[in-house]
């Protein structure tokens, strides 16, 4: 049974409240509906005016999922407070270290700042891993400037440097 104080609560009926403004539809690549539960809740039998052309998936902004991660990490750190055993958090830094260092275009740039954002603390050796990517990112943008994966591989590792630096020790 999970008994949630006051503070909690109130915590999380704020983050619904807010993740229920039209300003975050924005933030989950979802401007372009009035309703989130729309897209949500849309299927193929349901709607048949639907076909997999007719709704354009919006880029997701790696800023966007850094103000998403932070409104899920104070979330997360409210109901951590109630269940002293909890190791959510432990959890979501491991698979975010895990993929962040794992080499995939879709993921790593997601990964990094995420683990960014979640980081407690911070090694050299991660630091200098993420040095790593950033160099082959920078690598592959003098290869060709075109390069829009390297393009995101870069802004992620400079967001999740800039969060994991004040973690470091001076």
């Amino acid at each position: 049974q999970l008994h949630s104080t006051e503070e909690t609560k109130q915590v999380l009926r704020l983050s619904l409240t807010e993740f229920s403004l039209p300003k975050f539809y924005l933030l989950f690549g979802i401007s372009k509906v009035k309703s989130a539960a729309v897209i949500a809740f849309r299927s193929s039998y349901r709607d048949r005016s639907f076909s997999p052309g007719s709704y354009e998936r919006e880029t997701f902004a790696l800023t966007s999922l850094e103000t998403v991660t932070e409104a899920l990490l104070e979330i997360m750190e409210a109901c951590m407070r109630d269940i002293p055993t909890c190791k959510w958090l432990d959890q979501w830094t491991e698979l975010a270290q895990k993929f962040a260092f794992q080499y995939n275009p879709s993921l790593q740039p997601r990964a990094l700042v995420v683990f960014g954002c979640i980081s407690k603390r911070v090694s050299h050796g991660q630091i200098k891993q993420i040095i790593r990517i950033l160099s082959k990112g920078l690598e592959s943008c003098l290869k060709g400037p075109d390069n829009y994966n390297s393009q995101v591989l870069i802004e992620a590792t400079v967001i999740a440097l800039t969060k994991l630096q004040p973690l470091l020790n001076k």
